[in-house]
């Protein structure tokens, strides 16, 4: 009802534009445009403005909706369940006739709108690509940071071992027996056969030198070369 209410309004504001160029035909034969068409405008903005009904070619209403924005291909609609959107191509002709519906501009529209929003979603991949690259560095940072310290408190403790253990011991150079390895909470120290280290036996193991550090390893796997 409130739609046929605007549409008078705006055929009888039409009418009395022409009527005013009419009248003034005699006076000028200039009519300013400008003018002409913010009236229209005003009067197009009372129509848009005012809730109407809608209903589309397969009987589904909106009530009492209030036109938030026309696009190329199709209305956006408030009403009181929200904003949804209503392309020209689910509404009678005569509606599409209204808001001057053109095919090839709203298939243009549609086109454009599809590759924006893929260009966004692409953006916010590379957005959250970058971040998660940026939390597994940091978690790797935290990573290496956590196992140094254990092998900063592991070294302590070998050389706190190696002073208390060293008292009165002989020192001798060692050869290696067979492969040998130590892990540091996923740092590995090799040995290889038949490498040759300055060492010392203890009762229930042995120690090594390499590089200035002192490394536990079996008394069996040495063999005393001088």
């Amino acid at each position: 009802m409130l739609d046929h209410v605007a549409r008078a309004v705006l055929r009888e504001f039409i009418s009395f534009c022409r009527c005013r160029v009419e009248s003034k035909k005699t006076e000028s034969t200039h009519v300013n445009p400008q003018k002409t068409t913010i009236a229209i405008l005003a009067a197009l903005s009372v129509s848009l403005a005012l809730a109407d009904d809608f209903k589309t070619i397969r009987g589904k209403e909106y009530k009492n909706a209030t036109i938030n924005r026309v696009e190329p291909d199709g209305l956006v609609l408030r009403t009181k369940s929200g904003i949804s959107k209503v392309y020209f191509t689910e509404l009678p002709q005569d509606v599409q006739e209204r808001f001057h519906y053109n095919a090839q501009q709203a298939a243009q529209f549609t086109s454009q709108t599809i590759e924006e929003v893929r260009l966004a979603q692409q953006q916010k991949i590379a957005a959250d690509n970058k971040r998660a690259a940026e939390i597994a560095k940091d978690l790797e940072l935290v990573r290496q940071q956590e196992e140094a310290e254990i092998q900063r408190q592991h070294e302590a403790k070998m050389q706190r071992q190696r002073m208390e253990s060293q008292e009165g011991i002989p020192e001798h150079t060692y050869e290696l027996t067979q492969d040998y390895k130590i892990d540091f909470g996923g740092l590995t120290i090799r040995f290889r056969r038949g490498e040759r280290y300055h060492g010392r036996i203890l009762v229930d193991h042995a120690e090594i030198d390499r590089d200035g550090r002192s490394y536990t390893v079996p008394s069996g796997i040495l063999r005393r070369v001088n």
